[in-house]
């Protein structure tokens, strides 16, 4: 009996615990979550990389980190150009605090040829710095693109699946 009060009274301790987590006190405002892909759509390098804040990082897939804002600066001065724009649809915000996070969808287009180039999902992690929010992790990833080739020599141990360490 004693076992049971106990284990009873720790569940409704961590119930109680995370409940205060699931208690969001409101979403991002579309201002917030539409102002990167905004100022990268007037071309504005550093206006885009003024909504990260100093010790922000992107993390592209497939490359290392891009930390601070002259890196960030950089990366949006070398993506920007007049034929492409950049729009992204929040699916998903919740903010505790001084931190927030969304998620959501983006589309790259091709504006001279009217097509979208790269479509794929983000998750973003805002603070408030001084009263407005910035972002302060963001990671995107696209829905299809060329995969990763894994190349096996032939002298290399196989298994009846394949190569050792491959997953099909």
């Amino acid at each position: 009996m004693r076992i049971h009060t106990v284990a009873t009274t720790l569940m409704l301790m961590g119930c109680a615990v995370l409940g205060s987590c699931a208690n969001p006190e409101g979403q991002l405002p579309p201002t917030v979550t539409t102002a990167v892909s905004r100022d990268f759509n007037l071309g504005d390098a550093l206006g885009t990389a003024g909504h990260y804040s100093d010790d922000a990082q992107i993390l592209p897939p497939r490359h290392p980190p891009i930390e601070g804002k002259p890196a960030i600066a950089a990366f949006f001065q070398a993506n920007i150009d007049k034929y492409i724009s950049f729009g992204n649809d929040t699916t998903w915000s919740v903010v505790k605090g001084d931190i927030a996070i969304e998620q959501g969808v983006y589309n790259i287009r091709n504006v001279r040829v009217g097509e979208n180039v790269e479509a794929g999902k983000y998750i973003r992690v805002w603070k408030k710095v001084n009263g407005a929010w910035k972002l302060y992790r963001d990671m995107f990833s696209p829905d299809s693109g060329q995969s990763e080739v894994v190349s096996v020599s032939p002298d290399e141990p196989t298994s009846a699946e394949g190569p050792v360490g491959v997953q099909p």
